[in-house]
């Protein structure tokens, strides 16, 4: 399988991977949807990173990777936070609405990630990112329209996931320059499995024999997910792959239909297609610009 793989163009092993990544996501989804029924979200992401801690513990014992050894300890502290914070959210929007609900309002972290790039990041956008991004959050508001008294708790904690994972995004760019990404995940499921603990502690409850099932799973396909995500960007081109993540909204649409019985409305799909719409248009003038840059470079004279 794997060879037959690696015989396709690249830029197709990038979709495959990101495809088949997403619908893992999908079904990690409808577990933290089920388990959500027994305990707190704060809960199921605790097990979520201590189970992914233990995943690792091999790896740290056989010198693969050694967390004290990184001189940039309070970069990961606030990479966790961000990213501890965003898991959170995450598993309560999708405990709080539906699936396909919870998935489109998730496509809106490429809007928050203009933003962030210009408060934290200091970098300057052009009127079309600008425009882009504006007509993207009107697709947001099409979704959850808050003038029709519809605007639910759960599409407010949806937004403020986006948000921090923006955040995160960009925290973890900054750490990459130095760290490694094994070193990157390990000191994630470390800080996150302290900072999760107490609150988990606060609110715990046991789950029955199927609810522990469905922790390990969403353990597991995170993992798992995760892993297809990464290969995805290393197989293929970001311009030609990024894309095919937004096939993860036809996923969920299916799954929540299939299990939970759930069709969302039409608002969701009009404002959804707003919203994959200038995320894509974003995503091109980045790369856009990213090969004018390179060209600049490429023209300057070399160096006496």
């Amino acid at each position: 399988m794997r060879d037959w793989l690696r015989r396709l163009p690249p830029n197709v092993q990038g979709a495959l991977w990101l495809v088949s990544g997403g619908f893992i996501f999908t079904s990690t989804g409808v577990m933290i949807r089920l388990l959500s029924e027994q305990i707190e979200s704060v809960q199921t992401a605790f097990f979520r990173a201590v189970i992914g801690l233990a995943l690792l513990v091999p790896l740290m014992l056989n010198g693969q990777v050694i967390p004290w050894h990184s001189k940039r300890i309070k970069g990961h502290f606030w990479r966790t936070f961000m990213g501890t914070t965003s898991m959170v959210l995450g598993f309560y929007a999708v405990s709080m609405l539906p699936l396909a609900d919870a998935t489109a309002i998730a496509f809106s972290q490429p809007l928050f990630s203009v933003l962030v790039a210009v408060v934290l990041a200091k970098e300057k956008v052009r009127w079309r990112r600008w425009t882009a991004t504006a007509v993207g959050f009107a697709g947001v508001l099409v979704m959850v329209r808050p003038g029709e008294g519809s605007l639910q708790l759960g599409a407010l904690v949806a937004l403020a996931n986006a948000a921090t994972v923006a955040i995160s995004i960009l925290l973890v760019k900054r750490l990459s320059d130095s760290e490694s990404p094994l070193m990157i995940l390990t000191q994630f499921a470390i800080f996150s499995t302290l900072l999760l603990f107490p609150p988990a502690l606060w609110v715990w409850k046991w789950p029955d024999l199927w609810g522990w099932v469905l922790a390990l799973g969403i353990a597991l396909t995170a993992t798992v997910g995760q892993y297809f995500w990464v290969q995805a960007f290393k197989s293929g081109e970001m311009s030609a792959v990024a894309p095919f993540e937004y096939v993860r909204l036809p996923f969920a649409v299916f799954m929540g239909w299939l299990v939970f019985a759930e069709m969302p409305v039409v608002w969701t799909y009009v404002g959804a297609a707003i919203v994959i719409a200038s995320a894509l248009y974003i995503a091109h003038r980045e790369h856009v610009l990213a090969k004018e840059r390179k060209a600049a470079e490429a023209a300057k004279p070399p160096a006496p």
